[in-house]
């Protein structure tokens, strides 16, 4: 776990030694070319905030004793980054940190109202960054719930689709059944005249025997 800490704390090393790098060249560079080397220093911080919280979580499982060595040198470089957020702010604005001491106290109001200035700034970036996010979950959720109510429509035709033919097959077998009664009738309309039939010639032969019987006596 230590070779862990020391692993955090080499890339941590290599970070902030980029950022350094960074503030340099944005206290020397100026448009477009200023704006990248603002935006890579800001993904340099984060990326070093991240290997703190790291470092911070690692620490937890070392004896005490250890625990509070790494805690002092944690806390060492959240000072050191302080300091290069202050020197990224101060390149921001175009201030040069040697100037700045030679003059003393006579550009420190200047400095704090072009820091308020960079923090508004940062700010209204910050929440025209959340308001775009806002929209573009606000257009998915318009487009999920548009999905939505075309799978619903899509279902309710197929639902009615299955009940149309639901009620076309009822009809079909009433139409059977209708059949099926009147054949059934017939049948046994058959039948019975197949009975009647039998019982006339039945008859008819007993006479037939009776009378030549009859004849014979």
């Amino acid at each position: 776990m230590a070779s862990l800490l020391e692993s955090y704390e080499q890339q941590y090393s290599g970070v902030t030694a980029d950022i350094t790098f960074n503030i340099g060249r944005i206290s020397n560079s100026h448009g477009a070319e200023k704006q990248t080397y603002i935006r890579q220093a800001d993904k340099l911080f984060d990326e070093a905030s991240e290997l703190l919280e790291q470092m911070e979580l690692e620490i937890n499982d070392h004896d005490p004793q250890s625990r509070k060595k790494y805690q002092t040198r944690i806390k060492s470089y959240k000072t050191e980054m302080g300091k290069l957020q202050k020197d990224l702010k101060r390149a921001k604005l175009g201030i040069d940190a040697n100037r700045d001491e030679l003059l003393g106290e006579d550009t420190h109001d200047s400095e704090d109202q072009r820091a308020r200035l960079l923090d508004n700034s940062e700010r209204l970036e910050r929440t025209s960054k959340r308001l775009d996010h806002g929209y573009k979950v606000v257009l998915e959720t318009e487009q999920i719930g548009t999905d939505m109510l075309e799978n619903l429509n899509s279902q309710r035709q197929q639902i009615t689709r299955s009940r149309n033919r639901l009620e076309e097959m009822n009809s079909n077998l009433g139409k059977s059944s209708r059949v099926l009664s009147g054949m059934m009738k017939r049948i046994i309309q058959n039948r019975l005249l197949l009975l009647g039939i039998f019982i006339f010639i039945i008859v008819i032969i007993i006479v037939a025997i009776y009378f030549t019987v009859k004849r014979h006596t």
